[in-house]
Order: structure tokens, then C-alpha cells, then sequence
């Protein structure tokens, strides 16, 4: 597809369908999400288990190739937690696995097939219940986690640093750094003075940002017709 065909007046249902599936179908199953979430694909959203939170601006993108996965699966008589802070980005293939804690501070943004357990899942033994070896997982905000990365139990990502793709993260992060590899190592250092801009400034007035938007779709789409969307559907030419 080299453009969006639809007209205005579709897009908006078609949005307002989207919304109305999330809020009915995912939200109810945090014990509290804030206020400004957005889903893209909240049908391939799954929120499974008691003590999953968020703060306000979530945003979340999957589809129906690359699902969203938030879990929070305790041990037998323990509790554990799943706390996304505010404006945290998640897009397709993430999975965030709780046995006990993984909290995740504002802004944190998790590329596409990125994972993050606090727990091993199986004892090395005992590998017929949940491992009871789970420690805390903290992300600190403003932290980015690359493509199909992996976090594993008892780690701490210090503010604004960088996890690269396919970097295996065993030990804690400091704040200011890139790493990478497997093991992940320290290859960069960030000036911790920035400037950063980060999804909390983006974010500041999300209905500001909302309207915005809303307006540059408007633009974008004026001129689009049911007749010519129809015909994308059964007969795209080259410049569809």
C-alpha cells in the first residue's frame, strides 16, 4: 500500500471501532490503566493474570503476526505485580512475564519481539512448577529495550539507556549507557546531561497531540472517496 485510501469519515469509525474494542475487551483486564491509553490491533492484546497496572499514554501496537503478551503468573500462594509507568511504547512480538515484580518506569519504549521475565519459569530440577527463584525486574524511565532483546530476572536498567537488538541481559544496566551482545556489555556511554527528549515531553498534553493528528489525517485523506477505496480493495493499481 503506498497511501491510505479511505476517506475521513471511515478512518474515524474505523478508529472509533478500535477504541471501543479496547476498552470493552482489554482494559478490563488491568486493575487500573490510565487515562489517553491507545491500542493499535487490541485484539492481539492479551493480558493475562491479577496485578497488571498502567499509567496514563500506554501505548500498544500489535497485530495478528506479532501479539502482545503482558503476564503475571505467581507461584502458589505468592502475589507479584506488572507495573508500566507513564507514556511506555509497546509494540509487536513484546512479552512482559511477572512470577513476582517488573515494574517499568515512565517512557520506557520496548521494540518489536523484546522480552522481559523476572522468573526462569522451571526449576533446574524441578521443572513441573514455577521456578521460585524469581527476582524483581526495574526498568528506570526512559529506558529503551531493542529488537528481540531479552531481560532476564533480578536486572535493573539505569534512566535512558539503551538495550541493543538481540543483547541478552543478565546483569544490572547503569543509567546513561548503550549495550549489546550476549552477554550484553557496555559498548557506549551517554552524556547524561542529553538533551533527551523523551515520550513524556511528546506526551505532555496527549489531547493536544490527539487533535493534532486528527488534523493532519484530515489533510492527509480530503480528497479520498468510498467509490475509490472499494476499488483499492478489488483492483490496486500502481499508485495504491
Amino acid at each position: 500500500m503506498r497511501r491510505d485510501s479511505r476517506p475521513k469519515w471511515l478512518f474515524d469509525r474505523m478508529i472509533s471501532f478500535r477504541d471501543f474494542w479496547a476498552r470493552r475487551f482489554v482494559f478490563p483486564h488491568f486493575d487500573e490503566i490510565g487515562p489517553d491509553a491507545k491500542f493499535i490491533g487490541p485484539r492481539h492484546v492479551q493480558v493475562f493474570g491479577r496485578g497488571v497496572t498502567a499509567g496514563r499514554a500506554l501505548h500498544v501496537i500489535a497485530s495478528a503476526d506479532a501479539p502482545v503478551r503482558l503476564t503475571v503468573w505467581a507461584a502458589h500462594g505468592k502475589q507479584a505485580k506488572l507495573h508500566l509507568g507513564d507514556c511506555v511504547l509497546i509494540t509487536g512480538g513484546v512479552r512482559l512475564m511477572a512470577a513476582k515484580s517488573i515494574e517499568i518506569g515512565n517512557g520506557c519504549m520496548f521494540a518489536s519481539g523484546a522480552v522481559v521475565s523476572d522468573c526462569d519459569w522451571h526449576g533446574i530440577y524441578d521443572r513441573t512448577e514455577i521456578d521460585s527463584d524469581a527476582r524483581p525486574v526495574v526498568l528506570k524511565s526512559n529506558v529503551w529495550i531493542g529488537t528481540n532483546a531479552f531481560v532476564g530476572k533480578g536486572v535493573t536498567i539505569g534512566e535512558n539507556s539503551i538495550v541493543g537488538a538481540g543483547a541478552i541481559v543478565t546483569k544490572d544496566v547503569p543509567a546513561n549507557v548503550v549495550v549489546g551482545g550476549n552477554p550484553a556489555k557496555i559498548i557506549k556511554e551517554l552524556d547524561p546531561k542529553g538533551p533527551f527528549r523523551t515520550r513524556m515531553d511528546m506526551l505532555a498534553d496527549a489531547p493536544a497531540l490527539e487533535r493534532f493528528m486528527d488534523k493532519a489525517y484530515e489533510d492527509m485523506l480530503a480528497d479520498n472517496t468510498l467509490v475509490d477505496w472499494v476499488r483499492t480493495k478489488i483492483a490496486p493499481g500502481k499508485d495504491d
